[in-house]
């Protein structure tokens, strides 16, 4: 059957751009840079403003076992990088940390260091949808800042144009069918006007639970998915089969 729905909504890692690229390439890339990017920018405005979500995230996280303060005085600075490299290790998703993250791969972005990955299939794909009238969305734990140079600076070019908008955690956590209808109350559409692609389970359900259609890519390297609480969504290898009659 033709899509029905006018909007696309992508989540990006193990999605459209490979997990090995995010874990192997992205994260150990800000764990090289980060002590030169906080000794470069500790004065500059953005990244006092990065700081005072990282502090805001600290207090919240006190309680949580071993956690890694940030400090005032002498260590400050060496606080700051040794929390940053605590939940990178922990794999956190909150905003604090994904927009410095952000802001640092975008220095690796525009020196030419880092190039986006893409699967071959997806530029076509999304080439084909938007001439269908389909508009693109991202979704992903990453900031908005950190989508929109991975497309920007792609291994295949600047690809940002093909996005209408991206949209990351400040949406809400991504396993909560509120943030998908926060996410439709942005654009103006009813949340059953949303197709959600994404290789996480709990995400899927969600998107569903809200309204939206949902659908499951099964990349190289994503994480199994269980048989049985998979089967109620169609499960793809590639966009490709989006595009299937």
């Amino acid at each position: 059957m033709p899509l029905r729905e006018t909007v696309i909504l992508l989540d990006i890692e193990g999605t459209i751009t490979s997990i090995s690229f995010v874990k192997d390439t992205l994260f150990p890339y800000v764990a090289a840079a980060l002590k030169n990017y906080v000794d470069k920018y500790w004065n500059d405005e953005t990244f006092q403003q990065d700081l005072e979500l990282l502090r805001a995230q600290a207090a919240l996280d006190s309680n949580i076992e071993g956690f890694v303060p940030i400090c005032t005085g002498n260590n400050e600075k060496e606080s700051v990088i040794n929390n940053v490299l605590w939940q990178m290790s922990k794999d956190r998703k909150n905003t604090a940390l994904k927009q410095l993250q952000g802001h640092i791969w975008r220095e690796g972005y525009e020196s030419g260091l880092l190039k986006g990955h893409l699967y071959e299939d997806v530029l076509p794909v999304l080439t084909k949808l938007i001439s269908m009238g389909k508009q693109i969305y991202t979704y992903s734990s990453g900031s908005t800042t950190a989508q929109e140079y991975l497309f920007q600076y792609s291994m295949y070019g600047d690809v940002s144009h093909m996005f209408v908008n991206y949209f990351d955690t400040k949406m809400g956590p991504k396993s909560s069918e509120t943030s998908y209808k926060n996410i439709a109350n942005r654009i103006f559409v009813n949340c059953h006007d949303i197709l959600f692609l994404t290789d996480v389970l709990a995400e899927a359900e969600a998107a569903k639970r809200a309204g939206c259609s949902s659908a499951l890519l099964v990349r190289p390297g994503n994480a199994p998915l269980d048989p049985k609480q998979s089967s109620k969504f169609k499960i793809m290898k590639t966009l490709d089969e989006l595009l299937e009659v």
